[in-house]
């Protein structure tokens, strides 16, 4: 592995993805589909919401609070899953509606909580109007745990109180949407099937469009989120003196991970005139950043970062309080011994029951551009870093690679990163 010291190690410019269009105009792509949705809802229709990825499931969803029989059974018969209706995790606590525990199921499953029927103005539980008045109730905010019986016929789906930007899947993106239209909390929603399966995203997009419904993804809700609403403010800052030289460092709390992430920004002399402010996005690491770990580049690349953006006089490192591509110390330690047992990084996350990389952009996106950094040079070898920060507004000019000689440690990790996550790296040909 390289010494973090050596001056060679600097990055080295990619001409490929500079040439690529602004993040500007793909926020303008979505702007519109969200507006499409919220007057979609606010209309009492239906709209379409599809899981990002091959495996992804898409939900028929409409708001709850303006849920009748007459929805209900068209939502049946064109969408043919159960019907469900969102609720936040803390409403769900003040209804007493407990989560079902959930086994060997993939993070995106629903967060099922006990089934329900209103107490009240209800005959067998199960026709539409009965349904529709049950949803009716949920969506109420007056209502209260004893306005509801248990069990029922429609299943609640409890939802985390910062939607998809902290679990990214379809019941999250349908809550968010409604709440964007400014209807009262809850949609109704159902899984939309073909037959036995779930269509895949490609066949339900058109399933949608062929009925007229407005179609939106997840990284459009998480995309439109991250761009229209404040999620990080400074806690604190002060200057640092380092190594590479003196860094002002800007504690960020956040309202989506409820963590402290860092920004640390260059205090020295100012660069030449027309520069374009250096960034390095990294992830905690304690293992390498701070124990010198040799089975990952992560310290070396924090150490060449921060001199990079010294040597260029102009720009910061976002320190991101994402351990282990977001799955945490514990759960990053664990997968260090499947790791050893012969697995690679990505199959030691799946195992763990988590996405290959379970890692956000978004408040790293607010961050920068808190600190006024919308165009920028990027430091990373991470493809899904650039269009990540194109998606949130900020404009990344120039890629600029940031490698590490491979050692007997990290060769392994490495090639992982480069064969089965799109990393782009050099050294290891």
């Amino acid at each position: 592995m390289m010494n973090a010291a050596n001056s060679s190690a600097r990055p080295s410019g990619s001409g490929a993805l500079a040439s690529r269009p602004p993040a500007h105009r793909r926020i303008d792509v979505v702007r519109p589909r969200i507006e499409s949705a919220v007057k979609a809802l606010r209309e009492g229709a239906t709209v379409c919401v599809i899981e990002d990825g091959p495996a992804g499931a898409a939900f028929a969803v409409a708001a709850g609070a303006l849920c009748s029989g007459e929805s209900v059974n068209a939502m049946v018969a064109e969408a043919g899953g159960i019907i469900a209706c969102t609720v936040s995790d803390r409403r769900a606590d003040q209804l007493d509606l407990p989560e079902i525990p959930r086994r060997k199921c993939r993070p995106s499953t629903p967060r099922y909580a006990v089934s329900v029927e209103a107490a009240t103005g209800v005959t067998t539980g199960i026709s539409a109007d009965d349904r529709a008045r049950t949803t009716l109730v949920m969506c109420d905010p007056s209502t209260r745990a004893t306005d509801l019986v248990r069990p029922g016929h429609i299943m609640p789906v409890r939802v985390d109180e910062n939607g998809v930007l902290r679990r990214p899947f379809g019941c999250e993106a349908a809550h968010d949407l409604v709440h964007i239209a400014g209807l009262p909390d809850g949609a109704v929603l159902s899984h939309v099937i073909a037959g036995t399966d779930d269509l895949d995203t490609d066949a339900a997009a058109r399933f949608a469009e062929e009925r007229g419904w407005p179609v939106v993804s997840v990284a459009d809700l998480i995309d439109y989120r991250a761009t229209h609403e404040v999620l990080v403010r400074c806690a604190s800052e002060g200057v640092v003196q380092t190594h590479a030289g003196d860094f002002l460092v800007r504690v960020y709390e956040n309202t989506v991970d409820l963590g402290a992430h860092v920004a640390l920004v260059w205090a020295g002399d100012g660069p030449e005139e027309g520069t374009t402010p250096l960034v390095r996005i990294h992830s905690q690491c304690l293992t390498g950043d701070v124990l010198h770990s040799m089975r990952c580049d992560c310290g070396d690349q924090l150490q060449v970062a921060m001199r990079s953006v010294a040597d260029a006089r102009t720009g910061a490192i976002v320190y991101m309080a994402q351990e282990g591509r977001g799955i945490g110390l514990a759960n990053k330690i664990a997968a260090y011994a499947l790791q050893d047992q012969g697995v690679d990084t990505v199959e030691a996350n799946l195992l763990l029951g988590f996405d290959a990389d379970h890692r956000d952009y978004a408040v790293a996106g607010q961050i920068l551009r808190d600190l006024g950094l919308t165009s920028v040079r990027l430091l990373t070898n991470n493809p899904e870093k650039v269009d990540a920060m194109r998606r949130l507004g900020i404009d990344v000019l120039e890629r600029l690679s940031i490698e590490v000689i491979p050692g007997e440690y990290n060769r392994k990790y490495l090639q992982t990163k480069r064969d089965r996550m799109g990393h782009l790296l050099k050294t290891l040909d």
